[in-house]
């Protein structure tokens, strides 16, 4: 009997044009350009959203995320006041250009600010510049508490280029209306700027904080350096620029020095949360006294009507009259 060759299968599943082989590789390739745009997709919609992969681990490094943990938090009204102290120095810490006090009423939902002037007599007829060149800006925070009966929760105090550095890390500059056209230079910086709303850069900026030569007189130039400070408040004092990662404010604060540690920081983020995300009226204060002696010996005085004021907006009571 002859035996049977077995007939091959007519389906070849090795052939390329045909068969099981084929198919698979058409939807694993159709598989792998799917996965590889949900992917692509993923990412883009991470960076956008948080800024990085790593961002969306660890937590607000970025302004979008600071927006999003910012709106997440309970506020709750917090009561009583904040006084701050600030100083801009020349780049050796050795001459006070400038000094702010800003004090924020929680109470009245008002933020007060004040240009001090640096020559500013103390009890003991030295000017704040002299006692700041004796003790810093410990020294004036001593002296101004006593002058003014009240007490400040923290001082700060940076080179001009330090408060710009610091700045950056929050944006890109200020926008201020410049009431009037200038156009003044010095041996140690030049202002040219047309009247009206300007973005002006944190380098432009510091700078004017400095420039005295305001039509008006020498009062109006603490006028117009606390409006500056004000247009600063009222563009930065906001929920999304409020960072919870205390090695975020840590690194910040390297380039100030302050007495701001970082326990105290994380301590009075609930009244910095309540701040920002209320809308407080910004009251810019002139110091109100007289000025005597010329440009080498300038010396300010301040009134008892002057006192008054920097004391009612500093304190939550008017002090008693003699």
């Amino acid at each position: 009997m002859k035996r049977r060759n077995k007939k091959p299968s007519t389906t070849n599943f090795n052939d390329p044009q045909k068969g099981f082989d084929s198919t698979s590789k058409r939807i694993v390739f159709i598989l792998l350009i799917v996965i590889i745009a949900v992917m692509i997709a993923t990412t883009f919609f991470i960076i956008y959203k948080y800024g990085s992969f790593r961002n969306m681990f660890v937590g607000e490094t970025t302004e979008s995320t600071t927006e999003e943990v910012s709106e997440s938090v309970e506020i709750e009204k917090v009561e009583g006041k904040k006084n701050l102290l600030f100083a801009v120095t020349s780049p050796g810490e050795s001459e006070l250009y400038n000094l702010f006090v800003v004090g924020v009423n929680m109470n009245e939902g008002k933020t007060s600010i004040i240009s001090i002037p640096t020559c500013l007599v103390d009890a003991s007829d030295k000017t704040l510049e002299e006692e700041f060149k004796l003790g810093g800006i410990s020294q004036i925070e001593y002296i101004l508490e006593r002058m003014l009966n009240m007490d400040f929760d923290a001082h700060l105090s940076a080179t001009q280029n330090g408060y710009k550095f610091f700045l950056t890390e929050l944006g890109s500059g200020v926008e201020f209306d410049i009431p009037e056209d200038l156009q003044f230079s010095t041996t140690n910086y030049t202002v040219s700027l047309t009247a009206g709303k300007q973005d002006l850069s944190f380098d432009t900026f510091v700078k004017l904080l400095r420039f005295d030569e305001w039509s008006g007189g020498r009062e109006v130039s603490y006028t117009r350096r606390g409006e500056l400070l004000g247009a600063l408040y009222t563009q930065y004092a906001k929920p999304k620029f409020v960072t919870r990662d205390v090695d975020k404010f840590t690194y910040r604060m390297t380039h100030i020095n302050s007495d701001i540690s970082p326990e105290d920081y994380v301590n009075d983020l609930p009244a910095l949360e309540y701040i920002t995300s209320a809308d407080f009226k910004v009251n810019v204060i002139t110091p109100k006294g007289s000025f005597s002696g010329g440009d080498d010996t300038l010396r300010f005085t301040l009134s008892k009507a002057g006192t008054n004021e920097l004391h009612e907006a500093l304190t939550l009571t008017v002090p008693t009259e003699e």
